[in-house]
């Protein structure tokens, strides 16, 4: 007598999605959207289903296997956008408003992996929606072609920008080696700023991993923190390297720092792209920052991140006026200007890299940078 088997129907049912997608696929080069609708009653119940299991789809989606780094803001961020647009194309029954978000989405940088993001938060609406209601072929269909062709566009609107931004590799190894030059320059100038850095950089990678960024984006975030402070090469020495508090006059010239590291950038071609980001660094989340006093998401991301890593590395460093910061103090200090002073999702994802290192007691922070 064979033995019973007991299936997860939300497995199976994303099972049954998926395989729906792979079936799609022959018919992606037609014009199978054009005809593809839902009726009235099914687009209601759907964007209802929705709505009342939203947070349920969203953890799926994150943590399913094809959404990478599962949990991660960025992603977080997306999935959720996905469901509110989703909702409101079924109440709407208008699919421009999903179809130009996902377009735009696709061009951002840093550039997640939106495709699958796509393809595996339509499975979870899929999955969900079966599971508590039962199949309904036409929410199915809709939903299984919905994200094929989405994910479709994803592919196509990235191929074609990454085209108009593809690289001369010869322009990848200058960037690398004009990096290092002016790391060299900056060292020979202060050592401690150099240092200093190399070691927000570092940090700077950390933080663009855990917030779900490619490789491109990684890269662009890690070099904006290691040239954040390149404008301290023209900085006049006595102000660079006084041992002691800064006039007011002084104050001014070392705060000028940002502006002219964004002029260093803008006459160099291959780095020219990080020269808001160095310029943005000392701007504060509640506006009250530094040189132009942006606000809150007119920051540019990257310099948010690197405000956080700069930030926590000259709490965490000796400085000639005061002693070196324990990790725990650096921490309540980026707690209390969460929000404020840093964006509150740097700052926490600042401190869930951190806290595991903290944790181990071999080696200062400083030297696992």
């Amino acid at each position: 007598m064979p033995t019973a088997t007991h299936t997860d129907p939300l497995a199976d049912s994303l099972d049954s999605y998926l395989r729906l997608i792979r079936r799609s696929e022959g018919k992606r080069k037609c014009t199978i959207m054009d005809d593809l609708t839902l009726t009235t009653g099914a687009a209601k119940r759907l964007a209802e289903h929705i709505t009342a299991n939203r947070r349920e789809i969203a953890a799926s989606s994150l943590h399913s296997n094809g959404a990478s780094r599962s949990g991660s803001i960025a992603n977080s961020l997306f999935v959720n956008g996905l469901l509110d647009r989703l909702t409101l194309e079924c109440e709407s029954l208008d699919r421009r408003g999903l179809d130009a978000w996902v377009g735009e989405m696709s061009t951002h940088e840093p550039v997640i992996d939106y495709g699958s993001l796509v393809v595996i938060g339509c499975a979870s609406v899929s999955a969900s929606f079966v599971a508590a209601e039962g199949a309904v072929g036409e929410i199915v269909r809709y939903l299984a072609v919905r994200s094929s062709h989405l994910e479709r566009a994803v592919s196509q609107t990235r191929v074609s920008h990454l085209r108009e931004k593809l690289p001369d590799p010869t322009q990848v190894v200058a960037k690398e080696e004009l990096i290092a030059s002016l790391l060299a320059t900056l060292e020979a100038r202060d050592g401690v700023t150099c240092e200093h850095s190399r070691a927000v950089g570092a940090w700077c990678e950390r933080i663009a991993k855990g917030m779900g960024m490619n490789h491109e984006g990684v890269n662009f975030v890690t070099a904006a923190g290691t040239l954040h402070d390149i404008g301290k090469v023209t900085t006049p020495s006595e102000v660079l390297l006084k041992p002691g508090p800064l006039t007011n006059d002084e104050w001014e010239t070392m705060r000028s720092h940002s502006e002219r590291g964004a002029k260093i950038l803008e006459q160099i071609p291959s780095l020219r792209e990080l020269a808001p980001v160095v310029r943005a660094h000392h701007e504060r989340f509640d506006g009250l920052g530094y040189p132009d006093r942006l606000e809150g998401n007119a920051i540019p991301l990257a310099a948010r991140i690197v405000a956080v890593a700069d930030a926590f590395h000259a709490m965490i460093s000796k400085r000639p006026y005061r002693e070196a910061m324990s990790v725990s103090q650096a921490i309540n200090n980026l707690m209390d200007g969460r929000g404020r002073q840093w964006d509150p999702r740097v700052v926490d994802m600042m401190i869930s890299v951190v806290k595991p290192i903290a944790k181990a007691p071999v080696k200062r922070i400083s030297e696992v940078v």
